[in-house]
């Protein structure tokens, strides 16, 4: 069966200040003004990863996520790094499936490729040591040293300090989460969308099933986390839904195959009463994305040339629409 990775939506509940510090020393220390680029590798899953060295061990493989806020590293792996669990530095996490309490632990010189060393206050998972560990953790948006990158998921590159968006087609959250619009057929227009490569599949909520109209084949989906491993104590009944003239940003596919789940991802960004979806690697692997954090906005392009929208019918944000910066 298949298996998914969350995204990590972190909500600061005993110290707010030093997370958002921890974010800033992250941004402040590589800006060189000259672009850099990563080279990631994919795993089976059609997940992009890449090896991280942290104090000086390592590698190890990491995924990159935008959908996690914040890194996230498996608690054997933090173990060996020194970390030992005393539940003193605690913070709720929202994922896919639920809201639980996570510790955390501060990763000191960690290395990207050529890109300057860091010092990131992960979420710790908590992992048996018996379970298998295809990644080490997940690398989130704290972890991006420009206030302006690029993802190319059809090449496999990362790119920082990358050239600026030229289209502003979504907006980047207040906890740095990529949320967009998407049109479909049939006039179904401004579909909320969150960008989340550390999903799989496209995941959609039963608002905007029920506005596409179509729905087949039930299946039980598994919605892990950063090791596969379940958080939620049942699986996810989904159901398949065929989303037909996709559109979001400058990218449009002709059909998806989206699975429709009751995720508390929905119910947590507000969307549970509107139509909405997240935007998984089946669809992004046809996407470039550029981010800048500077003006808080974030350009989806399509890779191949083929998949682009015609003309201008580019589907971007709103000036009277607030629902990037709740």
């Amino acid at each position: 069966m298949a298996r998914q990775t969350r995204p990590l939506l972190t909500a600061p509940r005993r110290r707010p200040r030093q997370i958002l510090l921890a974010s800033l020393t992250a941004l402040g220390l590589a800006a060189t003004g000259q672009a850099q680029t990563v080279t990631l590798q994919r795993a089976p899953s059609g997940h992009l990863t890449l090896p991280v060295q942290i104090d000086n061990t390592g590698p190890y493989t990491f995924l990159l996520d935008t959908g996690a806020s914040n890194t996230a590293i498996a608690q054997p792996v933090a173990e060996a790094l020194g970390f030992h669990s005393a539940w003193e530095d605690v913070d709720d996490v929202q994922s896919l499936t639920t809201l639980f309490s996570a510790e955390r632990f501060t990763l000191h010189d960690l290395r990207i490729a050529g890109i300057e060393p860091m010092e990131l206050n992960s979420v710790v998972i908590p992992v048996a040591d018996d379970e298998p560990r295809p990644v080490a953790g997940l690398l989130g948006a704290d972890a991006m040293t420009s206030p302006h990158y690029r993802i190319d998921f059809a090449a496999g590159e990362l790119t920082l300090d990358a050239p600026l968006p030229e289209h502003a087609d979504g907006r980047v959250h207040a906890r740095n989460l990529l949320i967009g619009w998407a049109d479909l057929a049939r006039g179904t227009r401004g579909v909320r969308v969150m960008l989340d490569s550390g999903s799989a599949r496209t995941l959609v909520n039963e608002r905007l099933r029920s506005r596409v109209l179509n729905r087949s084949g039930g299946v039980v989906y598994h919605v892990g986390g950063v090791e596969g491993r379940r958080l939620a104590e049942d699986d996810v009944e989904a159901h398949t839904v065929v989303l037909r003239e996709l559109a979001i940003g400058g990218l449009c596919l002709n059909s998806v195959i989206g699975l429709q789940a009751d995720l508390d991802i929905f119910q947590a960004l507000d969307w549970g009463n509107m139509p909405a979806m997240v935007i998984g690697m089946d669809v992004l692997e046809h996407a470039i994305v550029t981010i800048d954090r500077d003006t808080g906005t974030f350009e989806l392009s399509a890779a191949d040339p083929a998949d682009a929208c015609p003309g201008d019918q580019r589907v971007q944000v709103r000036a009277d629409d607030e629902a990037g910066t709740r």
